[in-house]
């Protein structure tokens, strides 16, 4: 069955237009700020300042449409015939079906540009071919972001035929540049497995212990519950925290739960009493900053993987139809017209790399460092002084021990602590279950941890997993057998009229993946596979498909 759809909620985006290519040669006297002379005329001289157009209709869709101006920060040009010392600039505000609408603010841009006082200011259009054009503002609610763009020369029109003003069609028909710099997918769940991501050892709780502990991020779990549980869950982090999340990712921003303002006025069969899930871009917590208007796809893709993998972490159905999803005015909870790849959950990796670190760096403790760690591991953490007082050692001590135990321990303005609350958790849990001191304890550590598989939980095999929109499913019982789905069609013999990879060799990359993360073939040798194979769907086990 299809994924379930994703849809956008919120995105802000910047657009950059100005005559180029064939625009130049064939009107020889269009230039770059002469669409925004047309708005002018049309707003200063045609509307005296305002204009309000209701139930206007584009594409079937019903709108109301609104245009006023504003001064900028900007002073005009000496050859500029305008009576005021700050040029202006024009807000058209469109609202749509329920909650669609996009804020476009429309500013000229050209060489030299100077504020107000006089100081000269930079501007896109200083890093780009055309040095003067038309910059637009754009903040969208619940509309594709090409819809965003594609929208725009409509409202202007329609704006203008009301004036019967005539304008050029080709001003606003498409930016030749621009950059986005923040946009949100999301779904809505029903609140019962809106739990599996907010509840205590959920998906949130999860990820945020975790990643606090990963080399370079940075980030923060926030959740409020006070008006009703689960109103606002949010985890915030950086670009690093995307990659350790899925490998490639690169967008930081946020991923979020939550519920509208007054969750108390709505009831279970209001779409709006069940919570949203997000997955937001947010240019400040991206290393890269914004993104070109000409990735916009991508960036889209990157979002609906991370959210539809955060799905599959929880294990919540990721598949269009059943009682999971709940429609409302702009998520339509229905079959995505295709497919993102589902990646591995990475937390069982990354508390792999926190359960090493306590064994390999415990397991040479000395006598002293025993003391202290065991006393912290019950407290999670005292002044320096404190520290050496209960475990009966000199202050020296202490600090010899951080040196020892760095990436376990540390110091922060005096006051030890673990580097996360992982860590105090899983060394506490050792020690109150050893009879003996911890360097035994992390003996019996390292025996329940499967170093080698869950130390390359991502790897090749989750490249796999990507490349062909693959999922694994681990045995839930002893004596389980594992199982891959594909969603890739794939075909059993290669004809000239068939694009789609073979099952043998798609198999045999899968083999090989799995052994180069180091594990044993014979574990995935009486997987039970699920895959379209020349358009029959079909279960089986792997080795009746070789």
């Amino acid at each position: 069955m299809a994924q379930v759809a994703r849809a956008t909620h919120e995105a802000e985006t910047w657009l950059y237009y100005a005559p180029t290519g064939d625009d130049r040669e064939e009107y020889v006297d269009y230039d770059g700020l002469d669409p925004y002379w047309a708005l002018s005329n049309l707003l200063i001289n045609e509307f005296d300042g305002y204009q309000e157009l209701t139930d206007v209709e584009i594409n079937g869709e019903r709108w109301d449409i609104r245009m006023n101006y504003s001064k900028s920060g900007f002073r005009p040009r000496p050859e500029d015939d305008v009576a005021s010392d700050r040029l202006y600039e024009f807000d058209i505000n469109a609202q749509g079906r329920g909650e669609r609408k996009c804020d476009y603010n429309i500013s000229p841009r050209f060489s030299d540009m100077r504020k107000s006082d006089g100081e000269r200011t930079t501007t896109a259009f200083d890093h780009t071919e055309p040095d003067e054009g038309i910059s637009i503002h754009c903040q969208p609610s619940n509309l594709a972001l090409d819809e965003v763009a594609d929208l725009l020369p409509r409202f202007i029109f329609e704006l203008a035929d009301s004036a019967d003003v005539g304008l050029y069609h080709g001003y606003f028909a498409e930016p030749f540049d621009g950059r986005i710099t923040a946009i949100e997918r999301y779904l809505r769940l029903t609140r019962t497995m809106n739990e599996k991501l907010i509840g205590t050892g959920g998906v949130f709780d999860r990820l945020a212990m975790l990643l606090s502990d990963a080399d370079g991020t940075k980030g923060v779990y926030k959740f409020d519950n006070e008006r009703e549980r689960g109103y606002h869950h949010v985890v915030r982090h950086g670009s690093t925290s995307a990659a350790e999340m899925v490998s490639g990712h690169r967008l930081g921003g946020q991923i979020k739960s939550y519920l509208p303002e007054h969750p108390e006025k709505f009831e279970p069969d209001d779409p709006l009493y069940h919570p949203k899930l997000g997955v937001k871009f947010v240019q400040g917590r991206t290393a890269s900053g914004s993104v070109p208007w000409e990735d916009r796809d991508e960036v889209v893709r990157e979002l609906d993987e991370r959210l539809v993998s955060l799905l599959s972490w929880a294990e919540i159905p990721t598949e269009a139809g059943g009682t999971t999803y709940v429609a409302d005015d702009h998520f339509d909870a229905g079959p995505a017209e295709e497919s993102v790849p589902i990646h591995t959950d990475p937390t069982p990796r990354l508390e792999a790399k926190q359960e090493h670190l306590i064994v390999t760096t415990l397991r040479d403790m000395t006598a002293a460092d025993e003391e202290i760690v065991e006393n912290l591991a019950t407290d999670g953490g005292r002044p320096a002084r404190e520290v050496a007082d209960a475990a009966g050692v000199g202050l020296s001590t202490v600090y010899r021990c951080l040196q020892r135990l760095e990436g376990v321990i540390t110091s922060d303005n005096g006051h030890v602590r673990f580097v996360s609350e992982k860590l105090r958790q899983e060394i506490r849990a050792i020690t109150e279950a050893a009879e003996s001191k911890i360097e035994s304890a992390a003996d019996r550590a390292a025996q329940l941890v499967d170093m080698d598989v869950r130390q390359s939980a991502s790897s090749a095999f989750d490249r796999w997993l990507a490349k062909y929109g693959a999922e694994f499913e681990a045995p839930s019982t002893e004596g389980g057998r594992p199982v891959v789905r594909i969603d890739t069609v794939l075909s059993k013999m290669k004809t000239s009229y068939s694009t789609d990879p073979l099952v043998d060799d798609v198999l045999d990359e899968m083999f090989e993946a799995w052994a180069d993360d180091g594990r044993d073939p014979r574990d995935l040798g009486d997987a039970i596979v699920e895959v379209t194979v020349d358009g029959s769907s079909m279960r089986r086990p792997v080795a009746t498909l070789r």
